[in-house]
């Protein structure tokens, strides 16, 4: 009985996938973002205790003083002024605990603004 039962499962399983053999689908995609401007600012921003750490991306800015297109970013911190700082990447020390909400502005040397800006709240424990 059992050789019986093992033969037929060997012959449906011979028969069912000998014929063809079905090919992977394939598509091809293009990625694309909708309504974004190559002029926006990117920011990351990683909490460690009480300071949090900034990364920016500007596209057609640059932060070296010399050149023509040279910037700077100046960071509030709830409302208020905070500090300005000429790099990418910054650390904001000693914060309070509690919720902030912190706005990233990149201005020109003389302060004229360049109309880019990202705010985002961070959590400190």
């Amino acid at each position: 009985m059992w050789r019986f039962i093992f033969l037929s499962i060997i012959f449906i399983l011979i028969t069912g996938c000998g014929q063809k053999i079905p090919e992977p689908e394939s598509f091809t995609a293009e990625a694309s973002e909708l309504g974004k401007k190559d002029s926006d600012i990117q920011v990351q921003h990683f909490v460690e205790g009480n300071r949090v750490k900034v990364e920016c991306f500007v596209p057609e800015v640059s932060f070296n003083k010399a050149d023509r297109n040279s910037a700077k970013i100046n960071v509030y911190i709830d409302g208020e002024f905070h500090d300005e700082y000429d790099t990418a990447a910054f650390v904001i020390k000693n914060l309070e605990a509690g919720s902030h909400k912190m706005k990233i502005e990149v201005v020109g040397l003389n302060e004229q603004t360049l109309q880019l800006s990202k705010s985002f709240e961070v959590t400190i424990f």
